[in-house]
């Protein structure tokens, strides 16, 4: 039973709220709300209104609240800690690791501004850690304290150390929660460059870039929950093809390390990578696999194979068509399946298209510098004024679509161009969205080997730059020693990975058709405001509430199935790890 009784302190009055119930047979007040003078009561009802914040503390909450969350429930937490065994006190190596990763994922720039970024988020109220544990300096000191073993040179074997064995030991936490069984990995190569530290001699470039460092990144993703089996840094004057029968290696090293058949995992690779020699290497791994041939020794009957004759993969890859063949590939019968992408003919077109626009100007400027007479000097040859035109015309199938002629005259050369259109047309018909695959996977049909290449191709967005669309993950970036390097690369996949196991579970929840983009975009926008209250009375403490910002139906739908609510409120969870 609920009642308004008077207390009298120092002279005056106050009254409280007071809840009553029988204790023993007698009644005693078991709760008592405090209400306040005569005037403050008075002052409320007049107002009619509940108490004004004072302040309020925006803090981003959606996507760093649940890349954390996807690092506990997928074990990230727990394998970087059984790498690096966490201190009595302050922050572990592995809040180190995590934040630079979702730093990489939601704010990538410089380390100068991961403490100031972390004092925004809801982490900083999670983790109780004072933001100047993250300065630039503390965090480059907790990296120099990782064992990490230089970049191997062509030929040279890679030595293991803290980074591989937290690779396997997240490879090991993915397996036991059944994160990775029999599945699709895709995998991929990319190149970066960073500054190069003054004594470092080891920038060689394939792209004769060599006043910086460049190296190469090949990676192994697992299609269906996102995350990382495998990734390697490599000096960047590797070839591609050079680096493939290494990167499957250690693909499969780490299967076997994990307790995984490797009969039960197809790799996919990108264009082209289905030479002899990279087949060769695919066939020694053990592995099932799916790759796409270069597209002049794909069989010429396949390749060519009309559209109506192909049938569609399915609804989950609008606009894919595909058809199987058997084949002799490279002295041996292989299954074969020519896919035909409209969204990729569409964006070769356009492509295409765009090369050519700048091409033609290009020619014109280069007709007309041509035809300058040149009384005083010799005629150019032939062989170098071919050399400018093929510059001018560029790659990208240009060449193939504008017919030149070039005659020489006692003082100038004459250069008549003009654009096939029919060309352009065939293009489009014959190759633009076309791609032959191979597979040692006999018992798939079309669609399966279709389906598994598509997904081959959503990894490449990962690794953008800046400028580009697309999620910028790698850069900006200044490591410049290899040590750096190989750091920068790790907590860049881990990020990768929480993000695609990210998208993976908002799918699942009912947003199948949501990019990487939208996800990002959508959880950005979540917010957590700290609403500070005046103290009802002047020995009384102000009042700190934490409510979650407006959110949308599918904002309010992701925060639910990410686990992002059990954030709420942040002083319930502080500590929490």
């Amino acid at each position: 039973m609920a009642s308004i009784i008077k207390k009298v302190k120092g002279g005056k009055p106050y009254y409280y709220i007071a809840v009553s119930k029988r204790v023993d047979g007698k009644p005693r007040i078991v709760h008592q709300t405090y209400l306040g003078s005569v005037d403050s009561i008075l002052a409320v009802f007049n107002q009619k209104t509940s108490p004004v914040p004072v302040h309020a503390t925006p803090l981003e909450l959606g996507l760093p609240g649940a890349l954390w969350q996807a690092a506990r429930d997928a074990g990230v937490c727990d394998a970087l800690d059984a790498t690096w065994a966490p201190p009595r006190q302050g922050p572990a190596l592995s809040h180190f690791l995590l934040l630079a990763a979702f730093h990489r994922i939601c704010n990538p720039g410089s380390d100068i501004g991961v403490a100031d970024w972390y004092e925004r988020t809801v982490l900083r109220r999670l983790w109780d850690f004072p933001s100047d544990c993250f300065s630039s300096q503390a965090m480059r000191d907790r990296f120099e304290s990782i064992d990490v073993t230089p970049i191997p040179l062509p030929g040279q074997p890679e030595t293991d150390d803290d980074l591989l064995a937290a690779q396997d030991r997240l490879l090991q936490a993915y397996r036991n929660r059944n994160l990775v069984s029999e599945c699709v990995v895709a995998y991929d190569t990319t190149n970066f460059h960073s500054w190069i530290a003054s004594d470092n001699e080891r920038s060689q470039s394939k792209q004769a870039h060599h006043a910086m460092r460049h190296v190469g990144l090949s990676y192994a993703l697992d299609v269906t929950h996102g995350l990382s089996l495998m990734h390697h840094v490599y000096p960047e004057n590797i070839s591609d093809s050079s680096e493939l029968p290494e990167s499957l290696e250690r693909i499969a090293g780490r299967l076997d390390r994990a307790g995984i058949p490797r009969k039960n995992v197809t790799v996919t690779i990108d264009d082209g990578s289905a030479a002899l020699d990279d087949m060769l290497a695919l066939e020694r791994s053990g592995l099932g696999w799916v790759a796409a041939l270069p597209w002049r020794q794909a069989p010429p009957e396949l390749r060519q194979r009309p559209l109506q004759h192909l049938a569609p993969v399915g609804s989950t890859h609008p606009g894919v068509q595909a058809v199987a063949e058997r084949c002799m590939v490279h002295g041996s019968e292989r299954l074969c399946v020519l896919r035909h992408s409209a969204t990729d003919a569409a964006e070769q077109l356009d492509s295409v298209s765009d090369s050519l626009a700048k091409a033609l100007p290009k020619l014109h400027r280069l007709a007309r510098d041509l035809a300058e007479p040149e009384p005083q000097r010799q005629l150019p040859t032939e062989e170098r004024v071919q050399q400018r035109v093929r510059n001018a015309l560029g790659h990208n199938h240009v060449p193939d679509l504008v017919q030149y002629e070039l005659t020489a005259r006692d003082d100038h050369w004459d250069l008549s161009f003009d654009a096939d259109p029919d060309a352009l047309e065939r293009l489009h018909r014959e190759r633009f969205g076309r791609t032959v695959l191979i597979t040692n996977q006999d018992s798939w049909g079309a669609a399966e080997v279709a389906a598994a290449y598509g997904r081959q191709q959503d990894m490449e967005d990962m690794f953008r730059e800046p400028n580009e669309d697309g999620l910028a993950v790698w850069s900006p970036s200044d490591p410049r020693t290899d040590r750096k390097l190989k750091v920068h690369a790790f907590y860049c996949m881990l990020g990768v990975s929480l993000l695609r196991y990210l998208h993976r579970r908002a799918s699942v929840a009912g947003w199948p058709d949501l990019t990487l983009e939208q996800l990002s975009m959508e959880l950005r926008e979540v917010q957590q405001l700290d609403l500070l209250y005046p103290p009802p009375t002047k020995h009384s403490k102000p009042r700190e509430v934490s409510v979650p910002s407006s959110q949308s139906e599918i904002q309010r739908s992701l925060v639910q199935a990410l686990g992002i609510d059990r954030l709420i409120p942040a002083p319930a969870a502080k500590g929490s790890r």
